[in-house]
């Protein structure tokens, strides 16, 4: 009986659980309002528009978008934790950054980790780390984007 509950009971912590343990942590990081989610990898903060750094998600009308997005949006909750990357801006004038949730958990590597995103490979801080994540998610076939 005891064994019963003590199952239940991990069962329910881990199910309740919206946010995994990253090995990318930032909680010290500049912490920013939310004040939308536009797509998979981007957002709007009070100062402007942020694009994530370290991934690509399809896009809108594209396989696996919705599910991207939507798991941004809840991951980013009302505020997210934002680290610059080796560029500031992108060609859009967009800032760059890799972004992590309230507590400091990358939100570009639970996006990878879960078949949801690309890493970005032509640079950053953590591209190695992130493509390394992106081939072993894949050839796992895990995740909305690698799964039949």
């Amino acid at each position: 009986m005891r064994f019963a509950l003590i199952t239940i009971l991990t069962l329910i912590v881990a199910c309740s659980s919206t946010v995994e343990a990253t090995l990318l942590l930032c909680d010290d990081c500049e912490e920013v309002r939310v004040s939308r989610v536009i797509d998979g990898d981007t957002l709007d903060i009070p100062s402007g528009r942020v694009r994530l750094f370290g991934v690509d998600t399809p896009e809108r009308g594209q396989r696996c978008a919705s599910e991207a997005t939507n798991r941004f949006s809840e991951l980013a909750g009302n505020s997210v934790r934002l680290e610059e990357g080796s560029r500031l801006t992108d060609q859009f004038g967009r800032r760059l950054g890799y972004v992590y949730t309230k507590d400091g958990s990358s939100i570009d590597e639970i996006l990878v980790r879960e078949g949801l995103a690309i890493a970005w490979t032509e640079d950053g801080q953590h591209r190695d780390y992130l493509v390394g994540l992106e081939r072993s998610t894949r050839d796992a076939e895990s995740g909305c984007l690698w799964s039949e």
